[in-house]
């Protein structure tokens, strides 16, 4: 790994960081800055997702244990799955 693209992962570690703070503290004016400094490029967005999962992947195995995370996260993609082809996506939340 180069020079360039440690940079790039340590920033993209460090704005992972800082969305997943601000957003357990509910500051959506800083989630914001943070999403739109992540979209400078096309590199910078895909090493900050890629950030943001390790990340969330590392909580979520520690909070919840491998095989529980696991099974969360296939919930989400689940749910997620049935809300997207959902004609009112509003009952679900009622």
């Amino acid at each position: 790994m180069s020079t360039i693209e440690r940079r790039i992962a340590a920033r993209a570690n460090q704005r992972a960081a800082a969305f997943i703070r601000f957003q357990m503290l509910g500051d959506h004016e800083a989630m914001h800055f943070i999403l739109t400094e992540s979209g400078e490029s096309d590199t910078a967005r895909l090493a900050f997702v890629t950030a943001l999962g390790s990340i969330a992947g590392s909580v979520a195995g520690t909070a919840f244990g491998r095989d529980e995370a696991l099974k969360y996260l296939q919930s989400v993609a689940q749910s997620s799955a049935a809300l997207s082809d959902a004609d009112d996506i509003d009952r679900f939340f009622d």
